[in-house]
């Protein structure tokens, strides 16, 4: 009986140690209120794409666009930026991954509050979330939760620093 499985077993492992690259939407459910009397509550896209593979962890670059409306001038704030971290992914089935993820890196934003200084910063994320893979397709569906913080590692004043909760969903592709 054991047997019969078997080649089913061996698609199950391969989805999670195949190069991947995705386009994903966040909007903050979580957010910090700000000293200005607002919530800080930005949406985010997202484009990914795994560069090393080590197993089920891959080493990922993400580049990252960021929009806000604040009801202070000018209104409408930005982010950009370019994260690398790590993502281990669990092979639950063949067509269900779960994900973690650290990364970290550079952004420039133009918010300006008595919480953050605008200008260059770090966004750090931790992520947990699910992949779905539909049969015989090389794309999947992804829903996510991010944290993330967003400072300036104290090179200028304000930097007390952001935090958002994201929900993400997006598409990952393998390559």
């Amino acid at each position: 009986m054991f047997l019969l499985f078997l080649p089913a077993l061996g698609m199950a492992q391969q989805a999670n140690r195949q190069h991947y690259t995705g386009l994903n939407l966040g909007v903050s459910v979580i957010q910090e209120d700000l000293r200005e009397g607002y919530a800080y509550q930005p949406f985010t896209l997202l484009a990914e794409t795994s560069l090393w593979l080590i197993g089920p962890v891959s080493v990922y670059a993400e580049g990252q666009f960021v929009y806000a409306d604040t009801p202070i001038e000018p209104g409408a704030v930005y982010e950009t930026g370019l994260n690398m971290g790590f993502r281990y992914q669990a092979q639950l089935s063949e067509r269900w991954l779960l994900g973690a993820a650290i990364g970290a890196g550079p952004h420039y934003i133009t918010l300006n509050t008595e919480s953050q200084a605008p200008g260059f910063i770090f966004s750090d994320n931790f992520e947990l979330g699910f992949s779905y893979l539909p049969p015989a397709r090389d794309w999947g569906i992804n829903l996510r939760t991010r944290f993330r913080h967003i400072s300036n590692a104290g090179f200028k004043y304000p930097n007390l620093g952001l935090d958002n909760l994201f929900v993400i969903i997006g598409i990952r592709q393998q390559i």
